[in-house]
């Protein structure tokens, strides 16, 4: 009697998990008009402040930030846009700025 039932819940637990699980998918890379919050350091370009992130992607910023000088580690939140006056593309409608530690 042991020995069937050790049997059947080997099989039952050999049987139950037959297929290999599935990785997530990757999050999908924003477009114009998504909500973004970027972590990265503050920078300037010709024309416009830029946000260069650890990964190395750059945004143009939509407003100047003059309180925060070049070097400035922080958390940027706004909604990408597709046209600006910026030469560097992505640009982002700064909604909000955040310490470093402020982005999740």
């Amino acid at each position: 009697m042991r020995f069937a039932l050790l049997t059947l819940m080997m099989l039952l637990a050999a049987v139950s998990r037959c297929d290999e699980p599935r990785p997530p998918l990757p999050p999908a890379d924003p477009k114009p008009g998504d909500f973004v919050r970027v972590r990265g350091t503050l920078g300037d370009d010709v024309d416009c402040r830029l946000l260069r992130t650890e990964s190395g992607e750059v945004y143009s910023l939509n407003v100047r930030l003059p309180n925060y000088r070049n070097g400035s580690k922080l958390c940027v939140a706004g909604t990408l846009t597709e046209a600006s006056q910026c030469l560097t593309l992505p640009t982002l409608e700064v909604q909000s700025v955040r310490p470093w530690s402020g982005c999740p």
